[in-house]
């Protein structure tokens, strides 16, 4: 399909859907609200043979009329994309329409990154609707100090980031009359949230009854290769061969390849058929009770999640003595800097150690 520009009043847009077909649907304003309009056209992704590209001809024949007819009924002629109707679209009507869109593996914690915006317009400003043009710097660095307050850790930082990126959307598509994001806004350095466990508490919850057995195994499983809980829930049979796991991460869309432990071999059992689900999880929240229920019957006072697992094994990797670029590799992750933040914890750790030999008296 032919690239649009930015100023187009309705544009024709495209979803791919999971069965590999290509979803038509037209972007447009309307007095000052952002509309989605799904044509139920849709587009073969790559047409084998001369029906499939006649099929997809007249789709988009079809949606381009329809197209036209939506510009003129939103008065195309008199639309200015730069006007005042598009900053008096309510930004948190915006900030749902993007996660409606949203397709990538992060889309939870964009999810809970607006019920925090949302939260701090009420308390701390008594709104529930926002219009883009009162979304000032001032008004955001609030919302920065709100996160600071109400979590620790990396909390404040990776919702905020969810945040700053529907804005830099809405920058895209010219709902403000200027930049509201501050500059050079700086976090503080709070360390990670999450618990991490040492090797001996990793072995204390192996020895502990978790009550879902398919959890307990994908946890242990997690703390021995530092996979996400997206790409073990993902994780199929035909992507373990040999006792090498070849896996293209969620996240990063990045191919990790990670040599299995026996300890990691163990706890997936027996292969079972090419696509079959390695560990079929329950949900994400299920999941992560049952993991808080279970730390706590091993007596394990921190707070641990799902992504502890993934944090406890970079940490543990790194007090073993090797380098931050190996763990890098095996976590799969596409620079070295978002590796480093495990060393100042491997510090700690290693001070913790010291400071545990006994005094000697003499």
């Amino acid at each position: 399909m032919k690239k649009q520009t930015t100023k187009e009043a309705v544009r024709l847009r495209e979803k791919k859907l999971r069965n590999g077909n290509i979803s038509l649907y037209l972007d447009y304003y309307k007095d000052g609200e952002r509309q989605y309009e799904f044509l139920k056209l849709y587009l073969i992704d790559k047409p084998k043979n001369a029906l499939d590209k006649q099929s997809n001809k007249e789709a988009l024949e079809l949606a381009q009329r329809i197209k036209a007819k939506r510009i003129e009924e939103v008065h195309v002629g008199t639309f200015d994309l730069q006007s005042k109707s598009l900053s008096h679209t309510d930004f948190l009507k915006f900030y749902q329409a993007y996660i409606n869109h949203y397709t990538k593996a992060d889309n939870r914690v964009l999810n809970a990154s607006f019920k925090k915006f949302k939260a701090y317009l009420q308390e701390r400003h008594g709104k529930d609707k926002l219009l883009c043009k009162d979304l000032t710097q001032n008004l955001i660095i609030g919302y920065k100090d709100y996160l600071e307050a109400n979590h620790t850790g990396e909390g404040p930082l990776t919702y905020f980031n969810r945040f700053r990126k529907v804005v830099k959307h809405g920058i895209r598509e010219n709902l403000f009359n200027k930049n509201p994001l501050p500059e050079n806004l700086k976090f503080k350095s709070g360390g990670m949230s999450k618990g991490v466990l040492s090797l001996d508490e990793v072995s204390l919850l192996a020895k502990t009854h978790c009550g879902s057995d398919i959890i307990k195994r994908a946890f242990l499983f997690a703390c021995n290769t530092g996979l996400r809980f997206g790409d073990i829930k993902e994780l199929k049979w035909k992507h373990i061969s040999s006792g090498l796991l070849v896996i293209k991460q969620n996240k990063t869309q990045e191919v990790n390849r990670l040599s299995l432990n026996n300890t990691a071999l163990k706890l997936i059992g027996e292969k079972g058929k090419p696509d079959d689900l390695v560990f079929p999880l329950p949900s994400f929240n299920g999941s992560a009770k049952t993991i808080k229920n279970w730390a706590t019957r091993a007596g394990i006072d921190k707070r641990i999640t799902w992504h502890s697992a993934r944090h406890s094994f970079a940490t543990n990797i790194l007090l073993l003595g090797y380098d931050v670029k190996t763990l890098s590799q095996l976590l799969g992750h596409t620079s070295i800097k978002h590796t480093q933040k495990y060393l100042s914890i491997a510090d700690e750790r290693k001070v913790q150690a010291v400071n545990a030999l006994p005094d000697l008296t003499f």
